[in-house]
Parts: C-alpha cells; sequence; structure tokens
C-alpha cells in the first residue's frame, strides 16, 4: 500500500467518524437547550475594543443604541487602542447618547476589552468587534440561554454583513454551517471559541478567572478554553443575530486567518493537558483532539494531496500539450478508444470515490440542516459559491494555514 493510501483512508476515516459523532449528538441532544423565562430583565454592558474603525465604528455604536432592551439595563463602552484615525473623534459624538468612551495606548485587543471591563458593574458584558453590527432584536435573544450560573457565556448566530464578490459568499456560508455546527458543539459543552462579534458573558464569571489574557492573539478562544478548562458552561444562540465585515480579498482573508490558526496553535499548546482528558468530558475527549488534528495534521495532508494528485497533474498534462503544440486533438480522439476506455475506466479506485461522494453527501446534509437552523434560504446566484465551498474552498483554507504557520516561524508581535 502507497503512503498516500495510508494517508487517504486514515484521514476519511478519521472525518467520517467525526461525522457520524456529531449526527448522532444532534438526533440525541441536539433540541434539548433549555431557555429562560426572564421576570425581569438583566442589565447587560457592551464593550466595543476599537482600533482604526474610523469607517464602521458610528453604525457600530449605533447598532447597540438600538437595541430592543430597557435603556436603564444596558450600558454602552467604546475602548479607544490608541487608534490613529478618527475613530476616538467619532465615537466621542456619541457621548451625549450616554455612550462612555476610554481611551488607551495601543495594547491590543484583549487589553482594551479588560479596559473596559474594569467599568462594567452589570451582571453580564457583550464584547462587539467595531466592524460589526446587532440586530435590534439580538439581546434579548441571547439573554435567555442563561439559564443558571454555570452558563458562563453564549455565543451569537454570526453571519457575513451583505457579502457582495464571490470570496464573501464562501465566507457566508462557511459561517452559517459553522454556526450550525457550533449548536451540536454546545449539545455537548465543547464549544471553544466564544467569538468577537458580541458574545456575552457573565461578568463575574470573567472577573473571576482574571478577565481576558493579553498575551494571545485570539482572546475570544482563549476564555473559551479557559471557561472549559473551569467546568463552565457555553451555549450558542441560532436566533441573536450579529452581522459582521468578512475579508473582501485574498489578502485580507489571509490576514485574519493567520492571526486564527496561529492564535489557534497557541492556545492548544497552553491548554495541551486537556487533551485525550476525561475530566474535560466530551470537550476533552472528542473536541480537543479534533481541534488538535484539524490544526496540525489536516491542512498539510490537504496542501500535500492538491499538490500530488491535482496541481501535478495539471502541470504534467500542459508541460505535455506544450510539447505537441497544445494539439490536444489526438487525446480526445484516443478517448473513443473502446479498450483505451475500459482500461481507464477499470483503473479508477472506487472505494475511494465512494468514500468522497460520502463525505459529499453528508456535507451537503449539514448545509442543508445549517439553512433550515439558520433561517436562511438558497438564493441561486449562491449556487456557484456553494459549488466552490464544497471543492475548493478548503484547499484555499489549507494553504493559507500552511503558509500562516511559516509566518509565525518568521515573524513577531501582536496581530489584532
Amino acid at each position: 500500500m502507497l503512503w498516500s493510501d495510508v494517508i487517504f483512508w486514515t484521514v476519511y476515516v478519521f472525518l467520517i467518524y467525526c461525522a457520524v459523532f456529531l449526527l448522532l449528538t444532534l438526533l440525541l441532544e441536539g433540541d434539548k437547550i433549555e431557555k429562560k423565562r426572564w421576570k425581569e430583565l438583566p442589565s447587560v454592558s457592551v464593550i466595543i475594543p476599537a482600533y482604526n474603525e474610523e469607517k464602521t465604528i458610528a453604525k457600530t455604536i449605533e447598532s447597540v443604541l438600538k437595541l430592543d432592551y430597557p435603556k436603564d439595563k444596558l450600558k454602552v463602552i467604546v475602548v479607544n487602542d490608541g487608534s490613529t484615525d478618527r475613530t476616538l473623534e467619532i465615537a466621542k459624538k456619541y457621548e451625549e447618547a450616554g455612550v462612555l468612551v476610554l481611551s488607551q495606548e495601543n495594547k491590543g485587543k484583549a487589553a482594551a476589552l479588560n479596559h473596559g471591563l474594569k467599568h462594567v458593574d452589570t451582571e453580564f458584558v457583550a464584547c462587539l468587534d467595531a466592524d460589526s453590527f446587532v440586530r435590534k432584536d439580538t439581546l434579548k435573544k441571547m439573554i435567555v440561554y442563561f439559564t443558571n450560573d454555570m452558563v458562563s457565556a453564549v455565543c451569537p448566530l454570526m453571519k457575513v454583513n451583505n457579502p457582495k464578490n464571490l470570496l464573501q459568499k464562501l465566507q457566508w456560508l462557511e459561517y452559517i454551517l459553522y454556526a450550525f455546527l457550533k449548536k451540536i458543539y454546545a449539545a455537548m459543552n465543547s464549544v471553544h471559541v466564544t467569538p468577537g462579534p458580541f458574545s456575552i458573558y457573565r461578568t463575574s464569571v470573567v472577573k473571576k478567572l482574571g478577565g481576558f489574557d493579553e498575551s494571545s492573539i485570539v482572546e475570544d478562544q482563549e476564555i473559551a478554553w479557559r471557561m472549559q478548562r473551569h467546568h463552565y458552561i457555553i451555549r450558542q444562540s441560532m436566533e441573536g443575530e450579529v452581522l459582521t465585515n468578512a475579508p473582501a480579498t485574498l489578502r485580507q482573508l489571509y490576514k485574519q486567518r493567520r492571526r486564527w490558526y496561529v492564535g489557534s496553535l497557541q492556545t492548544i499548546w497552553k491548554y495541551r493537558d486537556m487533551i485525550f482528558n476525561r475530566k474535560y468530558g466530551d470537550f476533552g475527549m472528542f473536541q480537543t483532539p479534533t481541534l488538535l488534528i484539524g490544526a496540525a495534521i489536516l491542512p498539510f495532508v490537504t496542501v500535500s494531496i492538491t499538490l500530488r494528485f491535482l496541481i501535478y497533474p495539471v502541470l504534467k498534462s500542459t508541460l505535455r500539450w506544450y510539447q505537441v503544440g497544445f494539439n490536444i486533438f489526438p487525446s480526445l480522439h484516443s478517448l473513443w478508444n473502446r479498450t483505451e476506455m475500459m482500461s481507464v475506466l477499470f483503473a479508477y479506485d472506487y472505494g475511494k470515490i465512494f468514500i468522497i461522494l460520502l463525505l459529499l453527501i453528508i456535507n451537503m446534509y449539514w448545509m442543508y440542516k445549517a439553512y433550515k437552523e439558520t433561517g436562511e434560504k438558497l438564493e441561486i446566484y449562491f449556487i456557484p459559491a456553494l459549488v466552490l465551498f464544497f471543492f475548493a474552498y478548503y484547499i484555499l483554507l489549507s494553504f493559507i494555514w500552511v503558509f500562516s504557520i511559516l509566518s509565525m516561524v518568521k515573524k513577531k508581535g501582536r496581530w489584532w
């Protein structure tokens, strides 16, 4: 058996195992998350850390001020993290509306959140990126998931705001699929990240744990792992929507994902003692090893297989066609030769083809469920993006991941 066969079957057995495990969790536990009917809505602070966000900060603040929530129970805090543009100037215009505007030297997002946390005296605190916007009913729809004192955080239903080009539409598909998968993770208490766009925390828990980690470049992921270490519960809302601006170019996407991927590896390493640790339940026995394999192995395998079985054959065929002056008609004519056609057909590894088709069907089912759970409808102009999502997007992200690791070795510093 070739090394490529060993890798192929190992990876796909792992992927099928994960898919079956998640499917069983969905069927058995997916709809058992309780919600609380508050007799009186609790007080909530919203911290908006901002660094050079003059284009979006006003819209972000206004979306919070328009929340359908008692004004005497809502506190808005903007923390300017040493912006060099007009972010601070624009934010100060909302002080008359009751917004508390703070400013500090550029220390990073986590430090900005901790600065704002010092001024929080409410029962709950939400963190909202300055390029994201909440819907009017989002807060009310999320706060109901805090059913007991052990529920420390609730994640929003995060969607891409107004996707215009193909790359943003691919991310739109990715976000709704991931939100649906997080619903399953929440059912098994294995949520590993509380995203920056409007995750809500129990203030007492965040302060008890020491606030956000200022040494981490993915503070929203690190705080979730820390909560899991202390056996707190993180829920996922499928109704409370928040819209966030997604990268519009490959350069922007690479910059964003580089921070995410490198930060993920740093977090996994920091909490490596939780991997395969029964003490942490499904998070330790399923989620942590899955994240490790997905971050440290699968991208390299994907890149290797793509280079070996896709890019290399294309380059080889192109070189051969170049040598014959790109006269491909003899090759096309040979396809009509019955003997050659039969030899080609019998040469296929139908076992691998079956596995690939099975995974494709499973992924399509996940996407169908994601659309249904998030209240979305598949528009016809999203079909090309959907095809590319299944056949090319993860390959793209895998290459970005590999390049990110290389950049981590060469470049130091904080990535906002």
